[in-house]
């Protein structure tokens, strides 16, 4: 067995993400903005992720309630970034009293076409919701690509000794594809992942293997990239969020074939 492994992040890190917000009060879209930031500025904020494919949307009544269209399709979500202490009844009964519906997805996903053309792969819907006012504030929809370099640098880090694995808050079928064309074993790959998730993944591999590298993007990688044994922030898609961050990282790279230098 290999002696060191490590852990990406996906979206920022492993994938260029492109993604439109929807302000569904006022109807505006914004994309230059973090989720994670908008969520952190809120008393009670959280980002439930919807795990299907949003194709489907277009065959849909677009004034379909999102509360209708996980119930009436039992779609399943989960939360992978909260500022308070939510169980999954929370959010759901929180979704259920709001009338946001499918159209402020699909608004989103034709914005997002001009940039990413081939939306079957990695697309992605989430919401994020005041929990303290009971409300959907945002819709997101999201696609991306592979960063350049990806696949040429996954396969120098194989060759050099590393177990490869991916940690996200994105959801199960994103993951299981990038885990697909990357060559990754399927066990590997870890969908949904909260930043404690992230953490306590990487503790587990340190039972496992000497040396435990994390590569991540943004906050939600904070208690990783602090736990393992090298932090890697990459910048390649988001500037860097905060001092604390960089308080928890080794290195801090633009593009990931800097990772063979720092690695090798």
């Amino acid at each position: 067995m290999n002696n060191k492994a490590i852990v990406f992040d996906n979206s920022g890190t492993i994938l260029k993400r492109y993604k439109i917000i929807k302000n569904v009060k006022t109807g505006e879209f914004i994309d230059n903005i973090n989720s994670l930031t908008i969520i952190d500025n809120l008393d009670s904020g959280a980002l439930a992720i919807l795990q299907f494919n949003t194709k489907c949307l277009f065959k849909l009544n677009s004034n379909t309630t999102i509360y209708d269209l996980i119930s009436k399709y039992n779609i399943e979500f989960t939360v992978s970034y909260s500022t308070y202490n939510m169980d999954y009844n929370n959010i759901f009964n929180i979704i259920k009293e709001d009338p946001s519906t499918i159209s402020d997805i699909t608004d989103g996903i034709n914005l997002l076409r001009e940039n990413v053309p081939n939306m079957d792969i990695c697309n992605g819907t989430a919401l994020i919701l005041d929990c303290k006012n009971h409300e959907i504030l945002y819709t997101i929809t999201s696609a991306g690509v592979l960063f350049d370099n990806l696949k040429f640098t996954i396969n120098k880090l194989k060759e050099i000794g590393y177990d490869i694995f991916i940690a996200s808050g994105d959801r199960t079928a994103t993951i299981q594809y990038l885990c697909n064309i990357l060559n990754i074993d399927s066990s590997h790959g870890f969908p949904t992942a909260s930043p404690e998730d992230k953490r306590d993944i990487v503790k587990s591999l340190q039972e496992k293997y000497d040396c435990v590298v994390m590569v991540g993007d943004g906050q939600n990688d904070y208690y990783a990239l602090s736990e393992a044994n090298i932090g890697v922030l990459t910048i390649a898609q988001s500037p860097i969020e905060s001092d604390k961050l960089i308080s928890a990282t080794n290195f801090i790279i633009s593009d990931l074939l800097e990772l063979l230098n720092i690695l090798d």
